[in-house]
């Protein structure tokens, strides 16, 4: 088979992933309909992205939801210009990989894609919710423009995710919700250059750089909903992601995410509007700067019934905007949105594009 399908069918695969040197947060999960918010949805949790944002918002959602099928599929606008330069080269030629490599020197690459079917239910004021998954995740860069270098990391994760959320007994405007999940992943750290990528046995050095390593660690979240509401409905909200941190004994980490919400609903006739923001790795687990703008996320969204919605929002500093179509059991989330892969907000933005088609209830 031609190198350059078996290369664009490991991306899609995510055995051939990547990161880079530069200073992206680590995202386990990303939702289509929270991302097109600007990322903010601890305190919104009323979904299917529940399981993977804050536990405690199970108590609220559907009381039932199953989703059969969900393919969701994200690419950066560097990595779609890269795709389409690798159509015209030869992937078994140095000097031609040398050149594609020289061409997107800084070039910050970006794919990921997941698949979460899952099943949920509620009854009054408790909810359960157990998901399968398949998650990979590409982040990589080519560096030095004389002698290229690219550099990969990156990881497919496997497991399952299962967890319950309930209201406080004693305590009707505490909600509180714990998931448990367990991972296994396959991932690649390492730096090729030209030469290796070109050669006949560069597909048996991909497999034999991969490592493996699996982890269990559990979710944490509370939602309180205020005791007025003349205006608006308002939940407060923290989650802990990754407690403790999954080591996945290859130099891979899952680390702990603390995170604050704040979120305001309102419904006029047909329509409901909904605004939110959140405070995200409290604790610098992430990234240990100071930076306010990497941390901060803004959403709104206008629907209509539950058949179309409206998404903007702020990711990192970066805006983003998405819509939603909900018919039967079709629902097709979309989003364009940006992520800051620099050392501060406004530094270096990464454009991406994802998608999300679902099949259920």
């Amino acid at each position: 088979m031609d190198k350059k399908i078996i290369t664009i069918l490991l991306l899609a695969a995510f055995i051939y992933p990547t990161k880079v040197s530069a200073s992206a947060y680590q995202r386990f999960y990303t939702g289509v309909r929270p991302i097109a918010m600007g990322g903010a949805f601890i305190a919104v949790a009323d979904d299917r992205n529940t399981i993977f944002y804050n536990p405690a918002g199970l108590s609220r959602v559907k009381s039932f939801t199953l989703n059969i099928l969900n393919p969701a599929v994200s690419i950066g606008e560097n990595s779609l210009d890269m795709y389409k330069d690798m159509n015209d080269i030869d992937m078994d030629d140095t000097g031609e990989v040398s050149d594609l490599l020289r061409k997107h020197t800084g070039d910050y690459l970006h794919l990921y894609a997941s698949l979460t079917p899952g099943v949920g239910f509620r009854i009054k004021d408790f909810g359960v919710m157990i998901n399968a998954l398949a998650i990979g995740n590409l982040d990589s860069e080519v560096r030095n423009p004389v002698y290229p270098e690219f550099h990969l990391n990156g990881h497919v994760d496997v497991g399952g995710i299962g967890g319950i959320g309930f209201k406080l007994p004693g305590l009707q405007n505490l909600r509180a919700g714990i998931a448990f999940k367990a991972i296994s992943r396959e991932s690649i750290n390492e730096v090729y250059t030209p030469a290796e990528i070109a050669s006949d046995n560069f597909n048996d050095q991909l497999d034999n750089d991969k490592e493996t390593g699996s982890g269990t660690s559990f979710d944490l979240g509370l939602i309180y909903t205020l005791p007025w509401n003349k205006w608006f409905e308002t939940d407060l909200a923290v989650s802990g992601e990754n407690i403790p941190e999954i080591d996945f004994d290859n130099g891979e980490k899952l680390k702990t995410v603390w995170t604050a919400g704040l979120a305001l609903r309102k419904k006029i006739g047909a329509f409901s509007l909904l605004g939110a923001i959140d405070y995200r790795d409290m604790t610098k687990n992430l990234g240990n700067d100071n930076d306010l703008g990497k941390r901060l996320h803004i959403g709104t969204e206008i629907k209509f019934k539950e058949l179309f919605a409206l998404r903007a929002g702020l990711n990192q500093g970066y805006p983003t905007y998405g819509i939603g179509l909900d018919v039967w059991i079709l629902k097709l989330d979309a989003a364009v949105y940006s992520e800051e892969v620099g050392a501060y907000s406004g530094q270096r933005e990464d454009k991406r594009y994802i998608g999300q088609l679902t099949i259920g209830w």
